[in-house]
């Protein structure tokens, strides 16, 4: 269930179908609205699986309905496989330990400990323990109960498949006793638990506001909804107040469907943007013809639309700046049209806890430092090649192989990589930069030269190098796009994953540049762990005797032949997904 778990987001518009005591005791009519829920498209339905002396004592008026309404296990065993041929979910309302045992027995993929039972702490622990999605009702509570049970499941470890479900379950309920507040306050008073919330509707099903509200509580963050259906709400079978029709309900669960995607997190233009932009963005041009080496003044730069290509440059990038070749009126200003300051920056320290001092590592006696600089070095679109250390004292020794190197180093920050990155940009007066990580001692010169071209030419923000093996691929971005990263971003520690900022094309106009590799996907060439040194190893042993400068096809050639040597380190993952990270900036 970890997979569902972690679909259960507001842009998925889940709905749980919910019986409740609808089927008025009789199998038929649970199968009748299990194909309703079936048909609608909706995941996941949810029984009430309970026995009488659960629900109430012999003597409260309501034990009689309760003992009408049980089935027995036979018939909950039949229900469940009656919906899970349907390919629903199954979750279960479960309220003591005979129903618990039940809902085992039939195998359901989910439970609901319902609000009545919050007090009930041993109970909702056993029912965590079973590690499958539990959702725990919270309508009527007061927030002390909330939170100490949490404490509670905390300590025990067993927050990680927990989803608060508030709602006021009366039947029906009206619209004034509803506070879909409630949701964002739970979101924002327990995300330290790692608990998600969902929503429990109970408005009449006559009323508009019976679909209406459940998807405003998946706009203000619910990651499911719980709506409970009836075939036809004229019949009155039990629990038919807050029910929606059969058509109302499959309409409900379309729109939920159909609206819900609107919330997804904005991670780069749609189709439709990305039309407007190419038909309507103008762009900037330069209003009379110009030699080379004029300067490009800002009463000379026009913007217009240009039918071939929109070219993301604002003025004050251009204005002040030097032409690198004759220009025509009323051509496209691109960046590969002004002097434009390009520096390769690689960054590298010794501190390491996975592989310390691997920049010292000696292969074909060459430190794996000096065997990547040496590549960049070959670069032809770099004016500058810098290598970027902190002023730790351990970091001396990179220094001194910089200089023996013949390139020019800069020292900085030891924990905010991105911060020591932009200072060495800026002491060099770089314009764009391409970043390059000391680990990835396989960077290819005649590649990163051609992605210059492509970045220069496209004038975007960013280039990012695609269908590259992994650790192979380089950023490359302007100055002021590294700034504008630096100053707005949310999560300060995060900020040495650049690369999942600047791929952003929401944030910033990507340009991609596309290699023509073909190779192994299982690839790995970056230096993090021993494995990594011993593949590096096997590679520069066999290629770089023969050629010191073997490039990144040569690598794939030998590996396709060599297979074996992949697997030395294939197994090794990355530290981090980009959705562990809370990667936002404020722009």
């Amino acid at each position: 269930m970890k997979e569902l778990f972690e679909k259960l987001v507001p842009e998925n518009g889940i709905v749980i179908g919910e019986t409740a005591c609808g089927h008025d005791g009789d199998i038929a009519k649970l199968k009748q609205l299990i194909d309703s829920i079936a048909d609608s498209n909706a995941e996941i339905i949810k029984f009430q699986i309970f026995v009488p002396l659960e629900r109430a004592t012999v003597d409260h008026p309501e034990w009689q309905i309760f003992n009408d309404l049980t089935l027995t296990k036979k018939e909950w065993g039949i229900a469940t496989e009656y919906a899970r041929k349907r390919n629903l979910v199954i979750f279960a309302d479960i309220f003591g330990d005979e129903s618990f045992k039940i809902a085992r027995e039939v195998k359901v993929d989910g439970y609901k400990v319902h609000s009545e039972d919050l007090l009930n702490t041993y109970f909702i622990e056993k029912v965590a323990k079973t590690n499958q999605i539990l959702l725990l009702g919270v309508g009527g509570a007061h927030r002390v109960e909330i939170y100490q049970l949490l404490c509670y499941l905390k300590q025990k470890d067993l927050c990680k498949n927990l989803i608060l479900m508030p709602g006021v379950q009366t039947f029906p309920t009206s619209i004034e006793s509803h506070s879909l507040k409630e949701v964002i306050d739970l979101k924002q008073m327990y995300e330290n638990f790692g608990v998600k919330v969902g929503f429990a509707d109970h408005i009449s099903g006559d009323l508009p506001e019976a679909i209406t509200t459940p998807l405003m509580a998946f706009a203000i963050g619910a990651c499911l909804v719980e709506k409970h259906t009836t075939i036809n709400r004229l019949d009155k079978w039990e629990d038919y107040e807050s029910a929606l029709n059969k058509e109302d309900f499959a309409n409900f669960v379309y729109q939920a469907k159909k609206l819900t995607p609107l919330l997804s997190p904005i991670g780069t233009l749609n189709s439709a943007e990305k039309k407007y932009r190419k038909s309507f963005k103008k762009t900037a041009i330069i209003n009379l013809t110009q030699n080379k080496d004029s300067k490009i003044l800002s009463e000379n730069i026009s913007f217009v639309k240009d039918p071939d290509n929109k070219i993301p440059l604002s003025a004050y990038q251009l204005a002040d700046t030097y032409l690198t070749n004759d220009v025509i009126e009323n051509t496209p200003l691109r960046l590969i049209n002004t002097k434009t300051n390009v520096g390769g920056i690689i960054v590298a320290r010794c501190g390491s806890s996975r592989l310390p001092n691997k920049a010292l590592l000696k292969i074909q006696e060459r430190e794996t430092i000096a065997l990547l600089i040496e590549r960049i070095k070959r670069c032809k679109g770099l004016d500058k090649v810098i290598l970027a250390t902190s002023t730790d004292p351990s970091d001396d020794i990179l220094e001194e192989i910089a200089k023996r190197e013949g390139i020019l180093t800069f020292r900085g920050s030891l924990e905010n990589l991105s911060f020591r990155f932009y200072e060495a940009a800026k002491y060099y007066n770089l314009d764009q930069i391409v970043r390059i990580t000391g680990d990835d001692i396989l960077r290819d010169e005649t590649i990163i030269d051609a992605a210059i071209d492509s970045h220069l030419y496209a004038s975007c923000n960013v280039t990012i190098m695609d269908n590259m093996p992994y650790g192979t691929a380089s950023e490359i971005f302007s100055l002021k796009t590294l700034e504008t990263i630096l100053n707005t971003v949310q999560e300060s520690q995060n900020t040495e994953y650049l690369e999942y900022y600047l791929e952003n094309e929401r944030y910033f106009s990507v340009n991609r540049y596309k290699s023509n590799y073909n190779f192994d996907q299982n690839i790995r060439l970056t230096l993090d762990y021993e494995e990594d040194f011993e593949f590096f190893s096997h590679i520069f042993d066999n290629l770089y005797q023969k050629n010191k400068s073997f490039n990144l096809q040569n690598t794939l050639d030998w590996l396709e032949i060599n297979p074996t040597v992949i697997d030395i380190n294939k197994h090794k993952t990355l530290k981090y997904k980009k959705s562990d990270l809370n990667l936002k900036l404020n722009i």
